[in-house]
């Protein structure tokens, strides 16, 4: 249910799970799991799980139907629409949870294929898109960062990996202690973020700016690193190309100029450029959501990336690289770039927004309009998966009218969520200790070395209940549509159930071990016998880092063009804030915002607010208040934060039922996402809307 896929041993006493706690022998989390991972016993068994199959009535309510009588009637109504308005009239969105159901996830993509269609969506490109971006017209660098553990200096923006889990390859599992370690053998952290999180309290160097200015502080930390001749110059003679084009670029951004745009102090700016560049090779940059989600995020990324790529913060030839992922292909990697693809210059742009795929997946940010819009290509039924888009999926007003609007909506999700509240069909899956799986693996490692793990089913579904493995809705569609579906490369047989331990087997056929060869790894978790590999050197064809192309630069032009933000006087002003993106401990996006341990804790999502920004509004904590955006407005409940920067304002975002009601925030939070609309401000290529540094008013209610 999370990247960090800390191991866990669970009690179990007459096939209901009655204990747990994280594995000690776990490799990677060595005992290690979170609040969120802990609430097992009520996920699995508590009183808000749907257990069976449901259909919308013609009055609307929804009723228990026969599994099998709801695939029959889905196929008849997809193969009508398909017939009128071709496959790609039919989507599929699949969400986190899906993401982490290694069946499921394979399944989706089989099954889109043998339907013809090209409407997958997905929840990456709504909440970091912006890193593929990066790699698109940056670069890569083949062998990857240099780990945190091997790290000098660490610096991160709008990131806090200690409670999000999230900073792949650097903090996931059991991130504090890991942190902690680093910082005792002399690791220097810089933290860049409008609130002081946990991750910022352990920081040498803190910088708390204005929302939505980490492009601004970006070039800045550019231009003084460049300007002083404190990259690594040799890297970037024989690995980047415009340098002196990237040189010219931020020179409007001066230390003055950054601290009276981004509210920062222009020495501590500079004390950060001196910490980031001495570090040598030995440093690393990470970014999170409160990046990605910001206007300009495609630029910031971009920049970002560019201040590792001009310190020449890499793996290079000789170093250690962590042990070979046994559930991906042999990778040799090697100390070189891979050079800017651009993919999406590629494509023909799409009839939303002039913008098309991203890596294969058409973006979620478009996806109501995609539904709303008439003409060829419009999408008439969609089938979720793992995903509660109508909160998590910026302008909800719009998705919800665009999910009333189809012919066909297939929700699959353990509970009757917002959107499966919307549905024609809710099917009920197994959860993770219902059903055989593996973790997720994405090539090069999320960890500090590579691990894998055969997770059997330690309990069966409910008695008497209609719960069955995601996967299995595609399988039984496919077949009712008479469609020839491929598994592990090779045909799947539709006229026989498979068990999944079948279809975990056959996804294995790029790997390097069996099925049943790390089912028999001790302790079920798969014996590295191997030395691991080194980096090698570059490659003859080896591409070049583009750290100052045509668009970026133009982009940096018109940011330097633009006055910096005047300070607020009237009375309206001292009302004014930024609402910015904030993670949850106990949730994961929407996973386990159902469940009954986790809701005790939080039965909404409050308005983080300043003490001092309170008493200036003669606001109290535990009061109600009005926030309003220039799109929507919503009502909160205050709750006092001293972390956040004055004027700042925040909240989670992925709350709240249709109705937006004051009467039911008690009960569901408010979405955020009511405050946004994707047609206003968005980026170019990913289409990514504005979700925070939302400009709000708040007021008592």
């Amino acid at each position: 249910m999370c990247i960090a896929a800390c191991g866990v041993v669970l009690t179990v006493d007459q096939g209901r799970i009655i204990g747990i706690r994280g594995d000690r022998d776990h490799p990677i989390s060595k005992g290690y799991a979170c609040f969120k991972g802990l609430q097992a016993v009520d996920a699995h068994h508590g009183a808000s799980r749907q257990l069976h199959t449901l259909q919308r009535a013609a009055d609307g309510a929804m009723q228990r139907v026969g599994t099998d009588a709801a695939l029959d009637d889905i196929a008849a109504r997809l193969a009508a629409i398909i017939a009128r308005d071709g496959p790609d009239a039919v989507a599929l969105f699949r969400g986190t949870a899906a993401f982490h159901n290694s069946t499921a996830f394979r399944m989706h993509g089989e099954f889109l294929r043998a339907l013809g269609s090209s409407s997958l969506y997905t929840t990456l490109t709504i909440d970091q898109s912006a890193k593929y971006i990066a790699a698109g017209r940056l670069g890569s660098w083949h062998a990857g960062q240099v780990h945190v553990d091997d790290t000098e200096v660490l610096l991160v923006f709008g990131c806090n990996p200690l409670v999000s889990h999230s900073a792949g390859g650097m903090l996931v599992s059991d991130p504090t202690r890991r942190l902690k370690a680093a910082r005792a053998r002399g690791l220097k952290i810089i933290v860049v973020d409008p609130r002081q999180t946990e991750t910022a309290h352990h920081a040498d160097i803190f910088l708390q700016p204005l929302p939505g200015q980490d492009h601004v502080i970006a070039a800045g930390l550019l231009r003084l690193i460049l300007e002083s001749s404190r990259h690594d110059a040799a890297f970037c003679a024989q690995h980047v190309e415009g340098v002196e084009a990237l040189r010219r670029a931020v020179d409007p951004f001066t230390p003055e100029e950054v601290a009276k745009r981004a509210g920062i102090d222009a020495g501590a700016l500079r004390a950060a450029a001196d910490m980031f560049a001495l570090a040598s090779r030995r440093g690393a940059v990470i970014t999170g959501t409160g990046t990605s989600m910001a206007p300009r995020s495609n630029l910031a990324e971009h920049l970002i990336q560019c201040l590792d790529v001009v310190c020449g913060h890499f793996k290079r030839a000789g170093e250690p690289m962590p042990h070979h992922d046994p559930l991906q292909p042999p990778v040799t990697w090697h100390a070189d770039v891979v050079a800017p693809t651009r993919p999406w210059d590629k494509l023909p742009p799409s009839r939303i927004c002039g913008v098309g795929h991203l890596y294969g997946e058409k973006l979620t940010a478009t996806l109501a309009d995609e539904i709303l819009t008439p003409g060829p290509g419009q999408i008439k039924a969609l089938i979720v998966d793992g995903a509660n888009i109508a909160n998590s999926v910026p302008d909800k007003a719009r998705m919800l009218a665009a999910l009333r609007s189809l012919e066909l909506l297939v929700v699959i999700d353990p509970h009757l969520s917002t959107t499966a509240e919307e549905a024609h069909y809710v099917f009920s899956p197994k959860l993770q200790y219902e059903r055989d799986d593996l973790p997720l693996t994405l090539g090069k490692s999320l960890y500090p070395d590579a691990w894998t793990q055969f997770a059997p089913a330690a309990i069966a579904p409910p008695a008497g209940s209609d719960v069955i493995d995601d996967w299995q809705v595609f399988f039984a569609l496919a077949r009712r549509l008479g469609l020839k579906m491929q598994y592990g490369g090779q045909p799947l047989a539709l006229d026989r159930l498979p068990s999944s331990e079948e279809l975990l087997a056959l996804g294995l056929e790029k790997a390097t071990v069996t099925l049943e060869a790390i089912k028999q790894s001790p302790g079920a978790v798969w014996d590295r016998r191997d030395p691991p590999a080194t980096v090698q050197p570059a490659r003859p064809q080896a591409g070049r880092f583009a750290v100052a192309p045509p668009d970026v630069v133009a982009e940096l032009a018109e940011v330097a063009a633009q006055s910096p933000p005047e300070p607020a006087t009237d009375d309206m002003a001292k009302a004014a804030f930024h609402l910015i993106v904030r993670r949850m401990r106990d949730v994961n996006g929407s996973i386990g915002m159902e469940t009954e341990s986790i809701r005790q804790r939080n039965p909404y999502n409050p308005l983080h607010m300043n003490p001092a920004d309170l008493v200036r509004l003669g606001l109290a904590a535990g009061q109600r208040v009005h926030i309003r955006a220039q799109y929507g407005e919503i009502v909160a409940i205050v709750k006092l934060d001293a972390t956040l920067r004055g004027g700042v304002v925040s909240m989670s975002h992925n709350w709240g039922r249709a109705d937006n009601e004051p009467a039911s925030y008690e009960r569901h939070g408010a979405s955020t996402n009511l405050l946004v609309r994707n047609d206003r401000v968005f980026e170019s290529i990913n289409a990514m809307p504005r979700m925070s540094a939302i400009p709000v008013t708040t007021q008592a209610f």
